[in-house]
Order: C-alpha cells, then structure tokens, then sequence
C-alpha cells in the first residue's frame, strides 16, 4: 500500500471518529480454523496438499460519539506441500513437452512458442525481468502463498464504527485491507468487481470469500432506513486507495494456471527467439490511478435492489500483439486499461413460488480484448446473471429437510466484436446447485454442475460434507471436467485458411473449466474450528 495515501486515510478516519480518551476496550473475541486439504489429480497424483491455519478476530471499542466501534482482523498462513511431495509435476523442475501439454494434444510441428519456462524467478531472472512483477511468483511464494511483499496473511484488518446523524440515520465508516461484496453470484463475478481475485488457489471453485484479494479501501455507506416509498435503503461509497493489484492466474508450474495464461506469459519464440511478453505496464499509486464507486440500494415490498457504479482498472491482461512477421512476431504488451462500470441488481421473492429470481447486469466502458491479427480492441461489454433460488422438500430423498436449488445463467456480449477476437460474441454459462441436508443437518450432500456453451465444456462436481461435531468437519469431493477439446492452427500472424482464432491466443475459446479438462481430481478437506 501507498504510505501516503495510508496516512491521509489514516488521518481521515480517525478524525472522523473522534476517539477520545474515554474510549474503553470490551474483550477481544476470537474464532478460527485449522484445515488440511489433499487433492489428487487423475494421472498426475497429488495436486494439492494445502495447510491452512486462520485466525479472526473482533475487537469493541466504546467511545462518546460513536457507536458499534470495532476493530477487525482475519490472518491466515498457508502452506502447500504439494512443491516438495510432487515436484515431478509442480515446481521449479516441472518441464512439458509442448505449449498447452496439460489440456490438450495437438501436432505442434509448426508451433510457433516453446512450452512455458516453470517458476521463471527461480529458473531464467531475465523472463522474471520481462514480466516486471506480474505473474512473476517464485517456488516459495507459491508454496507459501500468504506470505510475500504485499502482506497477504493479513486477509482482513478494519475499524469500523457508526455515528448516529440528528436526521435519525446512521453513517457507517470502515477504513483498512478489507472485501467489499457487490452482488450475490456464485463462481462467475458480474457485478462483485471490486477486488481481484487469486485464482492459482483452485481455479474458480473456491468460495470468493476465499480468493478475493483484499485491498487498502475506505467506505461509507449513510443507512437511511424506511422512508414513504421505501422499506429500506442505504447509500454507499468506497475508495480503493491500495496499489492497483491485477488478478492472479497462477504461475507456470503451479497446479491451478486458468486458461493456462501463465505458461502462455512464460513462453518464448522457438529457437531461442524472444519471450513472448514483452513487457508489462506497470502502474504507480497515485490519486489518478485509485478506483473509486457507489451503489444506492434499498427494499421496496418484496424486491430489494442496487445501483451500482464503479470506475476501477481492468483486472484480467489485456494482451496487446505487437507485429506480425518481420516485425515484432509473436510479441505482446500487457496492460491493465481503466474501465467504467455502469450496473445493478434486482432479487424478487415470489410467495407464489416460495423462491427468489436475481438478476444482476453490469455494463462496462473501456475494457480491451486481444486479435490474432490486429493488436487488440476496446470495446463495450455487456454481461448478465439470471438466477433462481428455491428450497424443496422431497421426502422421497429421506428427509423431511429442504434441499436447496439455486441455477444461474451467464451471459456476456461484446458490443465491437471482431472475428479474430479469441472470445465468441455472446456466451453463455449455466450453473446448477442442488444440496440436501440429513442428520439435523450435519450430514450435506451436493452437487455442483457448470457448463460453457462457447468452449463445449462441462464441470460435475459431487461432494459430501459430514459435520463430526462441533470442532470437526470432513468434506469428501470428485471435479470431474469434460470438452473443451476444440484445437486451432499456430500463427500469431491470423493464417488460418478461413480467418478464424488461431493459437496462441485462440485457446481461450475453451475458457476456464474447457483448459481444465486434464484435471479431474479427488479431493478431501478436513477441518477444525474453534
């Protein structure tokens, strides 16, 4: 984080809150977990072997002004053994024998880049140079995950306190390294933007709540509750004052890369050509590059709401092509652009269905999408969620509980598309939830399926969770991935016969779970909680 800006925002909230020598400290409560989750991959072996201790903390404090003043805390240490009991496969000595070897198979006799170079920090610091501290992690920064520059173990750490107003409504400010939560999605984000997220940890299958990438933010938000027209509503702000983070995709040789980017960024022209990324824009602090937004939202009868607006930068590479051949061949820059975000939310409760329907759309300005042929292109986006939550009982299934049945559909559309581009004009991706309860709930079978329509792939994900007691939990899991087989001629150049997508860059038209598709894997979680 910035110094300066931490010490203005510092200065700003504790004025604000006016704490005073009066204040009294009530006793710190504390609660947290232990957890040990050991994967297994199909044909590879051991994937995962990731030790987590995490610690959380809450803190009252009673001052004169205010009220409900706390300070907040959540620190986590992760330790993935996977480094040293798999090093064949995942590490700085992990090889392959071709660009894209872990998803798919593919005559690469014309294949125009060498396969990625593994943790590049440890094995070529001039590529670690190129990358300029972007997907740059070194075996012990991966093995250690929390541990580096930016204090990753700190997951959470903010003051929060509330200032009754003489209007009768409440003023709430928060200020430190915290998650801001916009919208309600699962696995695929819309309109929850606000911070980056760290997908080397499990590709997009762990809870946000833990791969969000907490930021340095301040937020206000002016709880006006019930007026005339309104059940509810509250008016919010938030400054993200931290040092702009990109998200991460995992590092060549790590066992989580999504869209296998950091191998792609890792690579050189074969032969002994020059590396593939050229550079990487980096982006100092200041006030004109931190990102800022608002939302309104209220309830009204059976219908809660948002707006939302938000101008941030563009946290997934916007990937730039330099030249064809003669000229820079097969070279890229990567920028992060700025981007403005127009949005909101509706979720409806229907006592006629006893369920709820959600919707959310975000509408984006400014955001930029790789050609195989020309550079890359800005262009406006349009992405959209449908969702429907339901609770059911079956007593066919054995139990007199509900099961809960939560679908989703997205949708996003490029307004400028342009046939080279590696994404379809409009995709979309279905999500199914359907979870059961036994045992006065401390037995919870699920399964979780998510299909690409785009990519032609599908995720199957059945899992059981059985509550021993109060302190221990066991989760037993299959990730089970098919499709995402399409193939696409090499030529950064755009030489396909028929003008399509061509490699390097067309492999992301298999998207998140198609690149996935070598990785169906058994997974088993254990947990204690105190």
């Amino acid at each position: 984080m910035n110094k300066v800006a931490a010490g203005v925002a510092m200065g700003v909230t504790a004025m604000s809150l006016g704490f005073s020598t009066t204040a009294v400290a009530a006793d710190t409560e504390w609660a947290g977990f232990v957890e040990n989750a050991t994967y297994v991959r199909d044909g590879v072996g051991l994937s995962k072997f990731r030790n987590t201790a995490q610690a959380e903390f809450s803190k009252q404090l009673e001052t004169d002004s205010w009220d409900n003043v706390s300070i907040n805390g959540t620190l986590r240490a992760t330790y993935d053994g996977v480094y040293d009991l798999n090093s064949d496969e995942f590490s700085k000595d992990a090889q392959a024998n071709y660009l894209g070897e872990n998803w798919h198979g593919q005559d690469t006799s014309t294949a125009i880049l060498a396969p990625g170079t593994p943790f590049p920090c440890d094995n070529d610091p001039q590529l670690c140079n190129n990358l300029d501290g972007y997907m740059d992690q070194s075996e012990d920064d991966a093995r250690y995950p929390d541990f580096n520059d930016q204090l990753d173990f700190i997951r959470e750490f903010y003051i929060s306190a509330d200032k009754q107003l003489d209007s009768g409504t409440i003023l709430n400010l928060s200020f430190g390294k915290q998650q801001v939560v916009w919208g309600k999605t699962d696995l695929f984000r819309v309109l929850d933007v606000i911070n980056p997220v760290d997908y080397s940890r499990h590709n997009i299958y762990d809870e946000l709540e833990d791969i969000r990438i907490p930021q340095w933010m301040l937020t206000a938000e002016w709880r006006m509750g019930p007026d005339q027209v309104f059940d509810d509503s509250n008016f919010s702000l938030v400054w993200n004052i931290d040092k702009f983070r990109p998200s991460n995709l995992g590092t060549c040789g790590q066992p989580y890369a999504i869209l296998d980017g950091g191998c792609f960024f890792a690579s050189r022209i074969n032969g002994g050509g020059p590396y593939v990324i050229n550079d990487v824009v980096d982006y100092d602090w200041s006030l004109r590059n931190s990102q800022f937004g608002a939302k309104w939202e209220g309830v009204y009868g059976d219908t809660t709401f948002s707006l939302n607006a938000l101008h941030y930068r563009q946290q997934l590479p916007s990937i730039h092509a330099l030249g064809g051949p003669g000229s820079n061949f097969g070279l890229f820059d990567i920028h992060f652009p700025e981007v403005n975000l127009l949005g909101g939310s509706i979720d409806y409760y229907s006592m006629d269905q006893d369920a709820v329907w959600r919707l959310e759309v975000a509408y984006t300005e400014g955001e930029e999408l790789a050609r195989d042929t020309d550079g890359y292109k800005e262009t406006d986006m349009l992405r959209y969620v449908v969702g429907f939550d339901k609770n059911i009982i079956i007593p066919a299934l054995g139990t007199s509980s509900a099961f809960l049945l939560s679908t989703q559909l997205f949708g996003e559309h490029i307004l400028d598309h342009e046939r080279d581009m590696p994404n379809k004009k409009d995709n979309w991706i279905a999500t199914l939830l359907f979870k059961g309860f036994y045992m006065n709930n401390r037995l919870s079978p699920q399964i979780i399926i998510a299909h690409d329509f785009a990519a032609e792939a599908t995720a199957i994900a059945p899992s059981i969770d059985y509550l021993i007691n109060d302190n221990w939990k066991i989760n037993a899991a299959f990730n089970i991935k098919e499709g995402g087989k399409k193939t696409f001629p090499w030529s950064v150049a755009g030489g396909a016969a028929a003008g399509g997508q061509t490699e390097p860059l067309a492999r992301f038209l298999n998207g998140p779970i198609g690149v996935a598709n070598q990785e169906d894997e058994f997974q088993l979680t254990l947990r204690y909680s105190f």
